[in-house]
């Protein structure tokens, strides 16, 4: 009898360990807004086919055993909700500032890890008519030129710190594109996986009217950012994520994005 209780409890040890082990479901936040490829769909539902993003997340949790649980959020209230453990992962273009608050892949340097993370390009498309050289250089054009960009992209706010005039009153690109047609703004202010990602949809829409400018306006990176308490809990599952991303993330991404243009809009 004392030999069947011991062994029930060492059976119950064992369950505890693994349950402790076990990569708890990530709470994913992303956009509430419809911007396809990346994210598909509008409010708090998920879309049956959610974007290009939320494929990426899903696959990058997989690498590691983990599942991901989606939560939409208006884009202004992405950050805090990760601070507060309200989500427990996004994608986010971050700074060094950022290790603070979140956890971020590191180098031995102790800052971000760009190996670690997904290559982004910010690109410019301007009126054809405007004449623009091809070869400028966007950050210094829109000193004095109205730039547009999607409401609550991170880069807006560090634009304007730098001087830049930046409109981000629109929602997402297709409202851009059309406000630039019309005058309204100088040109529209794109993050994509590739700098030519939009090239083609760009022209099929608006013909010659359009061009984008060869220099891009930045390149950058998206790092998966985790709140404290989740990394703390689950520590191996998400350092395997941050290695996969450095080996597979961007190349996973170019694929589904390609994936998600193809689907009717």
């Amino acid at each position: 009898m004392r030999t069947a209780r011991v062994l029930t409890f060492l059976a119950i040890l064992l369950a505890f360990g693994y349950a402790r082990c076990a990569c708890m479901p990530i709470k994913l936040g992303y956009v509430n807004l419809h911007r396809p490829p990346y994210f598909l769909g509008a409010g708090s539902v998920e879309a049956p086919n959610p974007g290009a993003t939320v494929q990426l997340v899903r696959d990058i949790a997989a690498s590691a055993g983990c599942t991901v649980v989606s939560v939409r959020l208006p884009p202004l209230r992405l950050r805090q909700a990760l601070s507060n453990a309200v989500i427990d992962a996004m994608l986010m273009d971050a700074s060094d500032s950022d290790l603070i608050r979140y956890a971020l892949p590191q180098s031995h340097e102790g800052e971000l890890d760009a190996k670690r993370a997904i290559p982004m390009y910010t690109v410019v498309f301007v009126r054809a008519g405007d004449g623009i050289p091809s070869d400028t250089d966007p950050n210094s054009y829109f000193i004095n030129h109205r730039l547009g960009m999607n409401n609550g992209a991170t880069l807006a706010e560090q634009l304007r710190k730098q001087g830049a005039k930046v409109d981000d009153g629109a929602q997402d690109g297709a409202r851009n594109l059309e406000k630039l047609v019309r005058g309204r703004i100088d040109g529209y202010a794109a993050t994509m996986v590739s700098p030519t990602q939009m090239d083609a949809f760009v022209g099929a829409t608006f013909g010659k009217q359009l061009v984008r400018l060869g220099t891009p306006l930045r390149v950058h990176h998206f790092w998966l950012a985790f709140n404290r308490r989740y990394y703390e809990d689950n520590l191996s599952e998400v350092e395997a994520m941050w290695a996969w991303i450095g080996v597979h993330g961007h190349k996973r991404f170019v694929d589904l994005v390609e994936q998600y243009q193809r689907l009717p809009r």
